[in-house]
């Protein structure tokens, strides 16, 4: 609509908590390296789930900035991007959260001072984005097991970051009740108990897993995962795999790459979307890809 001709005006959007909350002072530093760069820009400051994507639908629907920045976590991206969708905005973000997941897969350098270099000198990348309902996630959507995770990560306050997330994990091992449940992607179908089931647009989730280690957020195709149910035991000695990303070879482990995946769940199932914890309610649900829906700024050496 209004191509590149416009000047450049960017909204920045800072979740000072993200990071255990070493966002707040992050931005104080990196403010100074933005003024010099002479650039128009105007910030916000959450304070509560749903400002982000409020700020940044506002700042879209104003027509007037033609960048929005996240700076905090995979969260703050999350809420951005569902704001800004379906504009001709450009997103930026400066990774300052507890797994940066989004970043990793996209190409943004996780440095925040490069990530602000990044924001004037890098390249436009078009990447994907996958939809569940009327939301829509970046990063990735995983159910049952891993949405139990980062349910619990969410309450943790002492043990933060990747090590919080792999502790929350082996403790949910040794919980978490599968789940029965029917699955379709394209013309293959599986019923029974799973233990998780997801969809990857890039290659890690929850800081250090490697879900989906061939994922690209460029392929116009999600990476789906599902892992059957398996006994305690099991669950502690495989989790190190699905970490290392060789988990592909379990026998439990089912690894699909499409553009739509149907699941349908007997019970309410914890959930997350980029790290977002939710609750997915029972009945039928479909998982679909939208290509190139997004343009972010990356590395320009970021393939």
């Amino acid at each position: 609509m209004h191509g590149n001709l416009k000047e450049p005006r960017y909204l920045f959007i800072i979740n000072p908590a993200a990071g255990q909350g070493k966002t707040a002072g992050l931005f104080n530093s990196l403010k100074s390296l933005i003024e010099k760069r002479g650039a128009k820009f105007d910030f916000r400051i959450t304070r509560v789930p749903g400002d982000a994507a409020g700020f940044a639908r506002e700042g879209a629907e104003r027509g007037y900035y033609t960048h929005i920045i996240s700076a905090g976590g995979d969260g703050t991206s999350h809420e951005v991007v569902n704001g800004l969708l379906g504009s001709d905005v450009i997103f930026g973000t400066i990774p300052s959260g507890s797994g940066n997941d989004f970043p990793k897969a996209a190409g943004v350098p996780l440095d925040p001072v490069r990530a602000v270099d990044t924001l004037f000198s890098g390249d436009v990348k078009v990447v994907d984005v996958g939809r569940l309902g009327d939301k829509f996630f970046i990063n990735g959507l995983g159910i049952g097991l891993d949405g139990a995770v980062s349910h619990r990560f969410k309450k943790l306050k002492l043990l933060r970051g990747q090590l919080g997330y792999v502790f929350g994990a082996v403790q949910e091992a040794l919980s978490f009740k599968g789940f029965v449940t029917g699955v379709k992607i394209g013309d293959w179908e599986y019923d029974g108990r799973l233990l998780l089931a997801g969809a990857s647009n890039g290659m890690y989730q929850g800081g250090k897993f490697k879900l989906a280690p061939e994922a690209s957020v460029g392929d116009g195709l999600l990476d789906f995962h599902i892992i059957k149910d398996m006994g305690a035991f099991q669950r502690l000695v495989k989790i190190p795999k699905v970490l290392s990303g060789t988990h592909a070879g379990l026998e439990e482990v089912e690894l699909r790459r499409g553009r739509e995946m149907e699941i349908t769940v007997e019970r309410a199932l914890p959930a997350h979307m980029d790290g977002e914890p939710f609750y997915l309610r029972a009945g039928t649900h479909k998982i679909s890809i939208l290509p190139g829906a997004l343009k972010v700024i990356t590395a320009p050496d970021s393939d």
